[in-house]
């Protein structure tokens, strides 16, 4: 199991990350990602103090799904990378650069962890002819390395500290934070996937773990869902890391474009796009 890790700070400095997943960027929230830039802003003037975790499935890849009805049409035709992959996928990854270029400006550190959807980019170019691949190599095309951002992959983990473990998320149904939690080997966790917030807790000889599911940063009810009720909700949390590893994690949820600080103050997302 292949695991990248950060270290905690020195005695006396904590280290603190926003992390944010589920950003689907072609159903993305603009209020709630505004939301989010106006908050670390706020919380912190110097911008070498803001640091981000993209917590998975910031690209939506819905074009490349096999069950998707536009690829099973379109996979079958001789024009079928020229015409509807490759331009579709490029103008999905336009718009992620455009947003890598507004996250830029605010966060000095950006970690990004691969999710499902981001992976069916790699998938389908393992599986596309040769000449084709370097169209759906979201990582080059992101420009992620020249960036600086570092990538964990799909199903991996980031340890923050020696407490703390994060990744994009491996399961659903009522028993997914338990099955993160014993996939974590018995350390608190903070997961996305299922786009709504829930915490388990457990205690192993003495000592107690916490299992946190994020929030979604993208729209509640896009085309696909087609308008079911889910319990989804949108927004981000806040990790703040401790020189001896313990941490302190705050998850904001954002109502109606607005996000209601502990002091009463509100925080107010624009539409953007």
């Amino acid at each position: 199991m292949k695991i990248t890790k950060i270290k905690a700070p020195v005695k006396g400095q904590i280290s603190t990350y926003f992390i944010a997943g589920d950003w689907h960027i072609d159903h993305m929230d603009w209020p709630a990602f505004d939301i989010m830039l106006k908050t670390a802003r706020k919380f912190f003037k110097n911008k070498k103090d803001r640091k981000l975790i993209i917590n998975g499935d910031f690209l939506d890849a819905a074009h490349l799904m096999a069950r998707n009805p536009m690829f099973k049409q379109w996979i079958k035709r001789s024009d079928g990378m020229d015409d509807y992959f490759i331009p579709t996928s490029e103008e999905e990854l336009a718009l992620g650069n455009r947003i890598l270029d507004l996250l830029q400006k605010d966060f000095s550190e950006i970690i990004y962890v691969e999710g499902n959807h981001d992976w069916r980019y790699r998938d389908f170019m393992a599986k596309c002819p040769k000449d084709y691949a370097y169209n759906f190599d979201y990582r080059l095309k992101l420009g992620l390395t020249d960036r600086g951002i570092k990538v964990v992959n799909y199903n991996k983990w980031l340890d923050i500290g020696d407490n703390l473990s994060i990744t994009h998320g491996m399961y659903h149904g009522s028993t997914c934070h338990k099955k993160h939690y014993e996939a974590s080997g018995a350390k608190s966790v903070i997961f996305s996937h299922i786009h709504h917030v829930g915490c388990k807790a457990f205690q192993v000889r003495g000592n107690t773990h916490h299992v946190w599911s994020l929030p979604a940063l993208c729209n509640l009810n896009p085309e696909y869902i087609k308008g079911r009720e889910t319990n989804w909700s949108k927004g981000f949390g806040v990790i703040n890391l401790h020189s001896d590893s313990t941490f302190n994690f705050n998850i904001f949820q954002i109502w109606n474009n607005k996000l209601i600080l502990p002091n009463g103050k509100i925080i107010q997302g624009n539409q953007g796009g």
